[in-house]
């Protein structure tokens, strides 16, 4: 059992290290490529077109002003 949580732990701490490896350039080209009516921002029904999983999955947290689009800001601000 002790393993598992290890191995788990191990997991989670790699996945958030390349979470953070993305680069602030590395956002704004995906957001760019991602907002298909070019508004400046990715809706939900754009980032499902573009298959943007962590969008997705965590669109109200990265939505902060609430506003139906995610920023690259935003996403730079979550990322901080």
């Amino acid at each position: 059992m002790k393993f598992i949580l290890k191995l788990f732990i191990s997991i989670a701490l790699c996945w958030v290290t390349n979470a953070s490896a993305v680069t602030n350039e590395e956002i704004v080209n995906r957001v760019t490529q991602l907002d298909t009516n070019k508004d400046g921002g990715v809706s939900m029904a754009e980032a499902q077109a573009g298959n943007a999983v962590r969008i997705i999955h965590n669109f109200d947290q990265l939505d902060t002003n609430k506003d139906g689009k995610v920023t690259a800001e935003e996403i730079e601000a979550a990322n901080k």
